[in-house]
């Protein structure tokens, strides 16, 4: 059931990007309305397509007496922090009544100061008093109330305030919960929003009792993350689930745990929700994110893709928008057009068989206008939707686990965990020693054939999103050595995957490492008629067909890496991607950190070529984490 939600969810967030909406928002609060809604919630307004405006009247640990106080003395005692477009501008000495006519907010929030959170009295008669007053002088007639219903304190917090719950979390926990219910029915106030509940979600995680700072002030990154996160999908009505706006303070896991426990407590406001996450993935992961001390920051002599073909600097993700078309414009010109997706099929099933816990059916369908291709399609037996990852390499016997070398059969592995799988492969010209796809025919072909490959695994996609319980929206794609080639330049080209693993293809151009990294030849990028006398060479020295034209003219791959970005992809280095790949890489970092993300390109590294144990466990905890 969490699997369904949690599919249904980002499906949902998907599809709310699609409405956006526009919100302004005002604060009468204190540092806990700081700590909720100033650092992270415009971003992830931003990240769906949305736009907040957020105003916050700012005195520390103000009680709603003295906001009465103040809105009945008129008094200038507020710092006024203002956040539009992502920026924020503090103005000192604001009146209440200059906040309220200063926009037509759509939400006026209030809360109480957190030592007296609890005690529903309190509240009474002040916030009856404000209410009035922010609707008399509200310029939006049809201003809405909020009521912030905050966080109890750590549990070896020190705040004086504390002795008010005995000193004890969940008591103060419950009777936040139960003030803020109370008073909300008693003063007429539709809309509580349970940034207490989340963090008391989140603290249920690995992450523990390390959501605030001081033992009561929010812990500055996910804190605070938590408590925006709750804000977010309260005042725009969309999940906060799959939201892509993390910042680089915090870690995926951490983003994953805050944005759970944020809808976990829109969904159940009243009671506390386990966030039961496997952190296991994301520890097995999380080190392969780093690039080395010797080459951070180093990025080579590649071209920067974050500079236009005519030397424009790319600046903002609207200039990344424009520069991702023409280098994937530029590179498909060089190396022919696709014809249009085969969107209308579904598999042939040509056999089936009971496996463990799951079916191999052996399956056709067309991946060119004029060729079809078989492989074999895994489904485990758990009924509900699931991730879907499409294995590519020589043949599809070797990774549906038919014989074939070991550590290679990834879609029988990979079925075991849950996924749907598809594996792959050119068995005819395999065969033939011809390799690869050439479209129309290899006599006259009009695609260079790691194109028409890419071609072939996106009318894959296509017919696999069809298959019962796959997500299309999770379905990824891996392949090794030769596959690895086939599925970097099929994710980068085809954006509909949403996730990569390349295992040790050569990333790059790179004639020092011979038969491994052969570009070169004529079943990759040097494609020309036949004949073709000499194959299988060291250098690409005597290349025909795109290669030469590349080399000369400054392309390299890194180029088709970026356009990967924001989608995560992993390196699963061995002989032919060492770890200085990093350098190439880096340039695909940069721009994540441009659009605004971090942790999306990862690379491990080991001596031979061939996947190993260790390896593959990585492969398969990355497909965990960011499909599953």
């Amino acid at each position: 059931m969490r699997k369904i939600s949690f599919l249904l969810t980002l499906f949902l967030f998907w599809a709310a990007t699609l409405f956006a909406k526009q919100i302004k928002l005002l604060t009468i609060g204190n540092s806990f309305s700081d700590d909720a809604v100033e650092h992270y919630l415009a971003g992830l307004a931003e990240a769906a397509g949305d736009t907040i405006v957020i105003g916050n009247m700012y005195i520390g640990g103000c009680s709603l007496e003295t906001h009465y106080n103040n809105s009945r003395n008129n008094a200038a005692n507020y710092s006024y922090r203002k956040i539009v477009s992502g920026v924020r501008r503090v103005t000192p000495n604001f009146r209440l009544s200059d906040a309220l006519t200063d926009e037509e907010w759509d939400y006026v929030s209030l809360q109480q100061t957190s030592s007296l959170s609890g005690k529903g009295d309190s509240f009474f008669p002040y916030i009856d008093h404000l209410i009035s007053y922010v609707r008399e002088l509200a310029l939006n007639e049809d201003v809405e109330i909020v009521l912030h219903a905050t966080w109890a304190y750590a549990q070896d917090s020190s705040h004086k305030g504390f002795d008010n719950y005995e000193r004890d979390q969940l008591k103060m926990y419950n009777a936040i919960v139960d003030a803020t219910r109370g008073v909300a029915e008693k003063a007429g106030i539709g809309i509580i929003v349970p940034a207490g509940t989340a963090i008391q979600n989140g603290r249920t995680s690995s992450l523990g009792d390390t959501f605030c700072r001081d033992g009561y002030h929010l812990q500055l990154n996910y804190g605070r993350y938590t408590a925006s996160c709750v804000w977010y999908e309260k005042l725009f009505e969309k999940p906060v689930i799959g939201n892509d706006y993390i910042p680089a303070t915090i870690n995926p896991f951490q983003a994953r745990v805050a944005q759970w426990a944020a809808h976990h407590a829109v969904e159940n406001p009243y009671e506390v929700t386990p966030v039961l996450l496997q952190e296991g993935a994301w520890q097995t992961i999380a080190p392969y994110f780093n690039t080395p001390a010797e080459h951070v920051g180093y990025f080579g002599l590649y071209r920067s893709p974050l500079f236009f073909y005519d030397g424009t600097p790319v600046k903002t993700k609207d200039d990344w928008k424009k520069r991702r078309k023409e280098i994937r414009n530029r590179w498909m010109t060089m190396m022919g057009e696709w014809p249009e997706l085969i969107k209308d099929q579904e598999f042939e099933m040509l056999s089936e068989e009971k496996i463990d816990d799951f079916t191999r059916y052996k399956v056709r369908f067309s991946w060119t206008p004029n060729q079809k291709t078989e492989g074999y399609l895994f489904v485990p037996a758990k009924e509900g939707p699931k991730p879907a990852v499409i294995t590519l390499f020589y043949e599809p016997e070797t990774a549906a686990g038919i014989g074939g070398k070991p550590h290679r059969d990834f879609a029988y592995q990979l079925a075991r965990r849950g996924f749907i799988t598809l594996s792959l492969g050119t068995t005819q010209t395999t065969n033939n020693k011809t390799y690869s796809l050439y479209y129309p025919n290899r006599e006259d072909a009009s695609l260079q054939p790691l194109s028409a490959l890419a071609y072939a695994a996106a009318n894959a996609f296509e017919a696999l999103a069809k298959v019962k319980d796959v997500d299309p929206g999770r379905i990824g794609v891996v392949g090794h050595s030769y596959g690895g080639k086939w599925a970097m330049f099929s994710s980068s080209l085809f954006e509909k995957f949403a996730c990569a693993v390349w295992i040790d293809p050569g990333i790059v151009f790179d004639e020092t490492k011979g038969s491994g990294v052969n570009y070169w030849e004529p079943w990759y990028l040097g494609y020309h008629r036949p004949p073709w006398d000499k194959r299988w060479n060291k250098t690409g020295e005597n290349a025909k067909g795109l290669y030469p034209r590349l080399k000369e003219e400054g392309y390299d791959l890194h180029e088709l890496h970026a356009l990967m970005a924001p989608r995560p992809f992993l390196v699963s280095g061995g002989s032919s991607d060492p770890i200085e790949r990093w350098i190439p890489l880096n340039h695909t970092v940069a721009v994540n950190e441009l659009l605004g993300y971090n942790h999306r390109v990862a690379m491990s590294n080991r001596p031979g070529h061939s996947p190993t144990v260790e390896s593959n466990e990585i492969v398969y905890s990355f497909f965990e984490w960011f499909l599953q």
